[in-house]
């Protein structure tokens, strides 16, 4: 560079003083010519000898300082624009490296690999060594080694640091980021077992935190082997990397805990509905074969189940009775429609009327009516008892009473 100054001023002196000789003899040696001077031409050659002293000594003191000045502005520039294309690049480095980022950590791969992922892409942008992420464990209040790139991968998982213990316990506890060009000389370095930063000198450490719920979700932190002092770039790059990934962390343990909830729902729903079935089941079991005619009511009376009992005792086909109300099989209804108000108070009915069957013929019967919950949904259950016999018995008792006081009535005739 130097040398290409130099080459240029001296071309320039030379230049000049050329041009200026040649004016300056054209315009003597004419003049001269015209008035036949000739001592005039040797004045002529005397000041060609001296005009390039003059164009020298002009150029050194007047010209060259100037011109220097500007080459040295010309050089600042080139340097400067050297710099800022350096920064661009770094800078559009550093943009593919949160876009490979967030990209490793929202991609369709599993968690674990994902967060592998994310440790070597950071590695790889911030020229560190190493890279380690924890992930902060509620339950236990400490961080859990969930992915590295640099160190043994067998820590992963094994490798718990409490809160407010060694580097990264202190980073996740106080919140603040860490900075230490000699962490092994720092106090707030401890050393953990499974996890060796021997060969390492230099640590960038941040928290893993979502502002807007003041949730800590981990830690993550880079280690050089030489002593580091880390740009403006480089902590705005980690620290933007760091709120995407504390963001896409939450979300993936939120969805987890959702995962989790679904699978605990859907088990206790089939759990639920293997109950019921069995239930209902049961109860079918227990309703078909029972000897009296049992009647599953809806809220209003209308029929949703019978029993093969109940269609002998309505003379109906199964599929006749469903949806027919109850109490329009009765002859007078108003009274078995007093159990619906009474059960739906939380009361057992008992109730009598007359049936009429399908051929016309009255059926004395009584009605025994709760109120139950099946699959959820709140029926009726009404048992219809023939009272018949009943009726038959009392009929002949009464009979035999009428017998009984005739025969009295005619031996007290007898004795009198």
């Amino acid at each position: 560079m130097q040398q290409g100054l130099e080459y240029r001023k001296h071309t320039v002196i030379i230049l000049v003083a050329c041009t200026i000789t040649i004016v300056v003899l054209s315009v003597t040696g004419g003049f001269l010519a015209a008035r036949s001077l000739g001592s005039g031409l040797l004045l002529a050659l005397v000041l060609a000898l001296c005009i390039p002293v003059v164009v020298y000594l002009l150029y050194q003191k007047a010209l060259y300082p100037s011109y220097r000045k500007l080459e040295d502005a010309n050089l600042e520039l080139h340097l400067k624009q050297e710099e800022l294309l350096d920064t661009k690049d770094d800078l559009f480095v550093k943009f593919l490296g949160i876009y490979d980022v967030n990209y490793a950590a929202n991609s369709p791969r599993l968690f674990k690999e994902r967060l592998m992922d994310v440790a070597d892409i950071t590695a790889r942008v911030m020229e560190a060594d190493a890279c380690c992420i924890f992930l902060h464990d509620g339950r236990k209040d400490d961080l859990i080694l969930s992915a590295t790139k640099g160190t043994p991968e067998e820590g992963i998982g094994r490798v718990r640091i409490p809160l407010g213990e060694g580097m990264e316990g202190w980073v996740g506890r106080r919140l603040e980021p860490l900075m230490l060009k000699e962490f092994r000389s720092d106090a707030r370095y401890r050393s953990t077992p499974g996890l060796t930063l021997d060969d390492f000198q230099s640590v960038y450490c941040l928290p893993l935190y979502v502002y807007s719920n003041g949730a800590l979700v981990g830690v993550m932190e880079v280690l050089y082997r030489k002593a580091r002092v880390f740009s403006d770039e480089e902590i705005n790059f980690f620290t933007t990397l760091s709120g995407i990934l504390s963001t896409t962390i939450q979300n993936e343990q939120m969805q987890a805990e959702l995962r989790k909830m679904n699978m605990e729902l859907e088990q206790w729903v089939a759990e639920k509905t293997e109950e019921l079935r069995a239930s209902e089941e049961r109860y079918r079991t227990l309703v078909e074969n029972a000897c009296e005619s049992i009647f599953l009511l809806a809220g209003e009376g209308d029929i949703v189940f019978a029993n093969e009992q109940a269609t002998r005792l309505a003379g109906y086909e199964k599929y006749e009775l469903i949806h027919k109300n109850l109490f329009e099989l009765f002859i007078d209804p108003t009274e078995p429609r007093k159990i619906m108000d009474e059960v739906k108070e939380g009361k057992s009915a008992r109730k009598q009327g007359s049936l009429r069957q399908a051929d016309g013929t009255r059926v004395p019967v009584e009605v025994n009516a709760v109120g139950l919950t099946l699959m959820g949904k709140w029926f009726v259950q009404a048992v219809v008892r023939d009272s018949s016999s009943h009726a038959e018995l009392e009929q002949v008792l009464q009979d035999k009473e009428r017998d009984i006081k005739m025969l009295k009535e005619q031996l007290q005739r007898l004795q009198g």
